[in-house]
């Protein structure tokens, strides 16, 4: 039996002045593991997230936003004008009670205000300040505004070296080099809190979506330069490996299979494709010889040829029985169904009212014995101002007044 333990982050205080995706995941996956996180939105639309839900065919209301969620559940939301003098006022106020401050606000408009990292660091010489751009903080382009789709997939060479040279050029899904970037910037983040543990002094993180779809695409990039002289995009019946692929199978089913070593069970081929020549033909001595030899896109042909004689789900078994590594391909639909998904907590069941009952992708990260904070829907800009302000001693009538002058929501 495991013992419930406290969550490792809880006693941690984040102010989150992010918007969009990568830099709120990061505030999300603090929050789900017990720091408590407030995310300043400013006045009156906050979050640009919050008006894209119907863009993507998702509801966008108070207490039913399944996209707002998914990046700020567990945070506390409070709205500050940081243009107004009293905004600004209860912006610093957070900061000294606060172990981190994570924005993607650009450079340029954090000096203007007065709150990047060389104006805060002397004030608040313990906060770690974690900050996330589109294209770093160095260069032409530090000013540049950033999302995935500009920032993360279009410089690290993975649209276009991905495709087949006939296809059309990938559309991922909305956020995947947001969620994965956010991931790496908490961990800049944690690296940071960890080094202030031993040092006593905050420091400065940050991470760009450049230079993580770089990171993500580090063996193709390596692969493609000269000395190595790999050719991208890769045409569909020149694979490294043709026994390890993506196949189509008899009913329209695609299974991935990752085979066994093929130079070390040719025999295991030779019997599985009917293919005696495996053995006997000297061009299929290994796989660089298939190469060399001009074999490989006749012999890849002949493969996918052959697994499109069973369906998937047979193809499943006898990988099971060889114990090869394989998946049966899923389309997004069947996705919140996979039973080993929810056996290992992916999801989180949400109930959004009036019978809506939604499967939420849980942040990746398990700790026997830490039950991470569950989704709560969350409601307007300013759900929770009056809260925290209290929190930190302002006086319902001085919240109020803050209010009449439009210093918050």
């Amino acid at each position: 039996m495991t013992t419930q333990m406290k969550l490792p982050l809880d006693g941690l205080t984040v102010i989150d002045l992010t918007t969009a995706v990568a830099a709120p995941t990061a505030g999300r996956l603090l929050a789900v593991y017990g720091a408590d996180v407030i995310k300043i939105e400013t006045p009156p639309m906050g979050d640009l997230l919050r008006n894209m839900s119907k863009g993507h065919q998702l509801p966008s209301e108070e207490h039913n936003s399944p996209l707002f969620d998914v990046y700020n559940s567990g945070k506390r939301i409070i709205s500050l004008n940081l243009k107004s003098e009293k905004g600004m006022e209860a912006f610093h106020r957070l900061l000294e009670k606060a172990d981190i401050f994570i924005s993607n606000v650009r450079m340029r408009s954090l000096r203007k205000m007065k709150i990047d990292p060389d104006s805060l660091s002397e004030k608040y010489p313990r906060l770690i300040y974690g900050h996330f751009s589109g294209f770093g903080l160095e260069g032409a382009d530090a000013e540049r505004p950033g999302f995935d789709v500009t920032a993360f997939w279009p410089p690290s060479g993975g649209l276009l070296g991905w495709k087949t040279p006939e296809s059309f050029v990938m559309r991922p899904s909305f956020g995947f080099g947001d969620i994965a970037s956010g991931g790496y910037f908490l961990s800049g983040v944690l690296m940071a809190l960890y080094a202030r543990e031993r040092t006593g002094k905050g420091s400065l993180v940050s991470t760009s979506l450049l230079a993580s779809g770089i990171w993500c695409n580090s063996t193709s990039v390596i692969n493609a330069q000269p000395q190595y002289g790999k050719e991208y995009p890769v045409p569909r019946y020149q694979p490294w490996d043709p026994f390890s692929d993506f196949f189509e199978c008899k009913g329209s089913g695609w299974i991935s299979i990752a085979g066994k070593n093929y130079d070390q069970n040719k025999e295991y081929y030779a019997k599985l494709y009917d293919m005696p020549e495996l053995l006997a033909d000297p061009r299929y001595e290994d796989l660089i010889t298939i190469r060399e030899s001009g074999e490989l896109e006749s012999l890849t042909k002949r493969i996918v040829g052959k697994m499109q004689e069973k369906t998937a789900e047979e193809w499943a078994k006898i990988c099971e029985e060889n114990d090869v590594p394989y998946s049966i391909l899923k389309n997004f639909d069947e996705v919140y169904l996979d039973e080993q998904a929810w056996a290992n907590s992916a999801f989180e069941n949400v109930d959004y009212g009036d019978g809506v009952v939604t499967a939420m992708p849980m942040p990746p990260i398990v700790m026997p014995g830490a039950e991470p904070v569950g989704y709560k829907p969350l409601g307007s800009v300013g759900e929770h101002t009056n809260e925290v302000l209290s929190g930190i001693g302002y006086s319902p009538e001085e919240i109020e007044s803050m209010r009449a002058e439009k210093a918050i929501l």
